[in-house]
């Protein structure tokens, strides 16, 4: 199989989106893309590869990995209906989880004119440098064929939250890419399951090698590096009912017993821009990864610094239990902590642009992750 394609040299036909022209433009706006935007020139976009790079990352910064709905509102669940995650994300400037993030994020560059699909993956919940153990089909991920007139494949999620990727990456066997900094790196494997029924021959000597996984491995300040499979996934098409399915599940907390986490806790992550002065301790600090002038995509190319948000390097905020941290590589700090929902929703609010009411909170009272109330 050549490099860079889907099974059976599939080619993804150009669709419309179910989104208008105007509500494209507003998103664009809401994730400042450069350029001023409207319904009318909309159309003038150009989906390339580089401009893909750049929505994925723009909107990971825009927008929080979070399931604050689950716990704050009445109904308890995540809407990821259309209408719903327009005007959750965009309108209002909230989050919310990878079928949120993934399924807005399709629809708007299809809307671009981008040849793309939607794929799901199993969550390894396992610690790094452990063997996994993988989840039922709980993530979207998308398969974007960016270049025009040819069926080669790159994967983007645009999720966030966690050790997200920041950028494509070809869909081939090895594929490196760079993460938040140069101390963290994705890279993709096919492979197989030693527990699968497939084989590459009658003599059943190998696994067959039908599904993917994304690998991301992180730099030390001491000690060797740690590398984690993020999640596995396959090449098949899923669909919104696949999605609504396993969004039931996760909300409603049928899957709780394999991975508590969303009932548990209130999940809150959020990329941001390194600064200017951020930019130089980095650079200066990771000396070892001269940049290089191979692919971005692929080949573990590092780009040169030049002041632009393609170059710039990102920094992760997230919420752990009672306290806020703030990464940049290698380096994390404890920015607040907090023991109340009053102080919690100041942080959801200051740091992630998530504005919980008082009539609101009222929700949480008596769920899981729960803190004192007044």
């Amino acid at each position: 199989m050549q490099d860079g394609l889907l099974r059976n040299s599939a080619w993804i036909k150009e669709i419309s989106s179910l989104y208008d022209r105007n509500q494209v433009a507003h998103w664009l706006s809401r994730i400042k893309y450069p350029g001023n935007w409207s319904a009318d020139n909309v159309g003038h976009f150009e989906p390339t590869l580089d401009n893909l790079c750049l929505l994925q990352r723009l909107q990971i910064v825009a927008f929080a990995f979070e399931n604050t709905a689950m716990h704050y509102t009445s109904h308890h669940s995540m809407d990821i209906s259309l209408p719903a995650l327009y005007q959750r994300l965009v309108v209002e400037g909230k989050g919310s989880y990878c079928f949120g993030m993934s399924t807005l994020f399709l629809q708007m560059i299809r809307a671009l004119g981008y040849r793309v699909y939607s794929g799901s993956g199993r969550i390894n919940t396992a610690s790094a440098n452990s063997p996994p153990k993988f989840l039922s089909f709980v993530h979207e991920i998308l398969f974007v064929q960016p270049i025009q007139g040819s069926n080669i494949t790159y994967v983007v999620d645009a999720g966030g939250g966690g050790s997200c990727m920041t950028r494509p990456i070809l869909l081939k066997n090895g594929a490196k890419v760079m993460g938040a900094t140069p101390s963290e790196w994705h890279t993709l494997v096919r492979t197989g399951r030693v527990e699968s029924s497939l084989a590459t021959s009658s003599y059943y000597t190998e696994p067959a090698e039908v599904e993917w996984h994304l690998v991301v491995s992180h730099a030390s300040e001491s000690g060797p590096p740690s590398t984690r499979i993020l999640y596995s996934f396959i090449e098949d098409e899923f669909f919104t009912v696949d999605y609504e399915c396993s969004n039931i599940g996760i909300y409603t907390g049928a899957w709780a017993a394999k991975e508590p986490l969303f009932m548990e806790n209130i999940v809150c992550a959020r990329c941001f821009w390194l600064s200017d002065e951020e930019m130089e301790l980095e650079l200066a600090k990771n000396n070892p990864y001269e940049t290089t002038e191979c692919d971005i995509y692929s080949a573990g190319g590092i780009p040169q610094w030049d002041r632009s948000l393609m170059s710039r390097y990102l920094g992760r905020l997230g919420l752990y239990t009672n306290e806020l941290r703030r990464h940049i590589g290698t380096r994390s700090e404890t920015l607040k902590v907090f023991h109340t929902e009053l102080e919690r929703i100041a942080i959801l609010r200051e740091f992630f642009g998530i504005d919980i009411t008082p009539a609101e909170l009222e929700n949480i009272r008596g769920r899981r992750p729960a803190l004192e109330l007044p």
